[in-house]
């Protein structure tokens, strides 16, 4: 186990602090703020010049807080560390950092035995396979109160140990591992969510000299690509929509069948899905358009995510190819996704581990504003004025209440709180 010394002396002075520092700079850096706002805006007039008679919500475009920027980072470097162990082995010092960041990652929960479960991730992490238990693993990390991609990044670090043993029974190992929790899991639940390992993935990479190398230079690959990030929301398809995607005529001819609301909303949803499908595939083809921003797809962000949480939606990532560092997240959804995914809808952050959102406790009004500002996103809204979109910023009181819709209401005395210490006449966040 990590001895106290090294857990002291850690402080996050690694790469992850300083890749931290780098994007924090890069947040506050205007004319990338500039550069998203104006990207945003031509998307949004190209989803209109495509599909005039869809109705959306006015978009909005977020950007991260320092608490999510943090985390992400953390995330990234758990997934490098764990995909280079896997592929060819990683230094003691990365097996620490490793460590302690899986150890923070436990420790968020409180359901969990974390002293069992710690006592599991340090012998995988420094043990030899013929000592260790899969049994006893299986028992305390593929549990719920861990994270889907802490056990993925724990599953491809067993199951490359395995690989590289001398185990008698390696090759049926792995197959009890992939029917369980990898590839064969997917196919026999139907479901490429079940594959929790990707374990391909890891096969891909070791084909991919570039794909190592971006591994091993921390610079590059620990960068939050979705440091800002927009989404469109679809709120409705009219009836008489002109489309020559089949798919779509055929859902929205069932939809004119619904007998109920419910199933109205249901065939609206798979329509959005296939709207945003053609969207996006639009939208990565077109050259022309692209080249007109500056603007590239990032390689594999394009992607079609569905989770047995009812999330649904389509996600892409361009960056600027003038300047790399720019880079833009786009999620396209339903409004029925949408709704599930506030609050304490089922498929909302604060029903994930280590996501919950909860008010900070102090009656001291300067440092609840501070906390506020490290943990609560920046928003601004797309409006149509005409045939012009213009962007407007959501103050900080509103950027507070979206971010704790659910936790908070009219009447709670938190509620009362932040109203009374976030007015625009508060003298406290001006100066802050």
């Amino acid at each position: 186990m990590m001895n106290n010394k090294l857990r002291e002396s850690y402080m996050v002075k690694d790469s992850v602090q300083k890749a931290y520092l780098n994007q924090i700079g890069l947040k506050m850096n205007k004319e990338y703020e500039f550069w998203a706002d104006n990207v945003g805006i031509k998307i949004i007039e190209y989803f209109f010049s495509k599909y005039p008679e869809v109705k959306i919500e006015m978009p909005k475009i977020r950007e991260k807080s320092l608490k999510s920027l943090l985390g992400k980072i953390k995330n990234l470097q758990i997934e490098r560390l764990s995909k280079l162990y896997a592929i060819e082995g990683i230094s003691n010092n990365d097996k620490e950092s490793f460590y302690l960041l899986i150890e923070e990652r436990i420790n968020e929960n409180n359901i969990l035995d974390t002293k069992r479960v710690l006592e599991t991730v340090n012998d995988l992490i420094y043990n030899d396979i013929n000592e260790f238990d899969i049994n006893q693993f299986e028992e305390r990390i593929m549990v719920e109160g861990i994270t889907r991609s802490t056990k993925t990044a724990l599953l491809r670090i067993l199951v490359s140990k395995i690989e590289n043993s001398n185990l008698k029974n390696k090759e049926e190992q792995i197959k009890i591992l992939d029917e369980k929790y990898g590839k064969k899991a997917a196919m026999i639940l139907g479901s490429s969510e079940y594959d929790i390992i990707k374990y391909d993935s890891i096969n891909k990479i070791k084909e991919n000299p570039d794909i190592i190398n971006r591994l091993r230079d921390e610079n590059r690959f620990l960068k939050a690509n979705d440091l800002r990030g927009m989404k469109i929301v679809v709120v409705d398809i009219p009836d008489d929509f002109k489309t020559n995607n089949e798919r779509i005529k055929r859902i929205l001819e069932e939809r004119k069948k619904s007998v109920s609301s419910i199933e109205r909303v249901l065939y609206t949803h798979l329509a959005i899905v296939e709207i945003g499908k053609e969207f996006y595939a639009d939208l990565a083809n077109d050259k022309q358009f692209l080249q007109s921003l500056n603007l590239e797809v990032i390689p594999d962000s394009n992607k079609h995510k569905k989770k047995s949480n009812g999330y649904e939606a389509e996600h892409i990532k361009f960056h600027s190819y003038t300047n790399p560092a720019y880079t833009l997240e786009l999620q396209f959804k339903s409004e029925y996704v949408e709704t599930i995914c506030k609050g304490e809808g089922m498929a909302s952050h604060q029903n994930r581990p280590g996501k919950q959102r909860i008010l900070p406790q102090t009656n001291n009004d300067r440092e609840l504003i501070e906390k506020l500002i490290y943990m609560v996103p920046k928003y601004k809204i797309f409006k149509k004025h005409g045939n012009t979109i213009k962007v407007k910023k959501f103050s900080m009181l509103k950027n507070v209440m979206g971010y704790f819709e659910g936790q908070i209401s009219p009447g709670d005395e938190e509620y009362e709180k932040i109203i009374q210490v976030l007015s625009p006449k508060n003298e406290i966040e001006k100066a802050i």
